[in-house]
């Protein structure tokens, strides 16, 4: 305990003045508004209206290209992602990958789209994503939400095969957890 007041008075010797709280209220109250304000607050960040024409005006061109002009509106999208570190609002971010989702889907339906998963368009697309959503949440957001809500039947039904039928538990544990987690897999793999 008094190595630990000698460091917190040493540390607090070394601040500036303005910066050393006067009392045992802000010692606490400090660190409390610091994890508030990282973990509590919500996102601060907003989109000047600069931005939000630009994309705006990226998302309609994309929403009029077809086949062959589909690529520099996804360059534009990139561009715009890059230069703006991502989107600054989860909001942004989920309207444009379904926004360039859906017009991927519908490009591949009518065969303007890359053939096999190695194109330019597919690639730039793959860009974009990565800046845009690299945690690919907008595209897996389906799939976990079914393995989450599917996760309370399947552990009840694994229980009653654990407490009836304890040979098959194996077999029943294996073809929940695949019932659970292969649409997520497979939208990793494959989406």
């Amino acid at each position: 305990f008094f190595f630990y007041k000698m460091l917190l008075a040493a540390s607090f010797a070394l601040l500036p003045a303005s910066l050393v709280p006067l009392g045992r209220r802000a010692v606490l109250a400090a660190p409390a508004a610091a994890a508030l304000s990282t973990f509590g607050a919500p996102r601060a960040a907003r989109a000047d209206s600069a931005f939000l024409q630009s994309l705006r005006t990226a998302e309609s061109d994309l929403a009029a290209s077809d086949g062959s002009t589909v690529l520099s509106s996804i360059n534009a999208l990139l561009e715009l992602a890059t230069d703006y570190s991502g989107m600054p609002s989860d909001e942004l971010r989920k309207e444009l990958m379904e926004r360039v989702l859906a017009k991927r889907a519908a490009l591949k339906a009518q065969g303007g789209w890359d053939e096999g998963s190695y194109g330019e368009k597919e690639e730039q697309f793959l860009r974009l994503q990565r800046a845009v959503d690299p945690w690919r949440v907008t595209e897996l957001q389906g799939p976990a939400s079914l393995a989450i809500l599917g996760f309370g039947p399947v552990y009840l039904g694994l229980l009653a095969v654990q407490r009836l039928v304890p040979k098959l538990f194996n077999v029943a544990y294996t073809a929940g957890a695949a019932a659970l987690f292969a649409p997520l897999l497979f939208g990793i793999l494959f989406g």
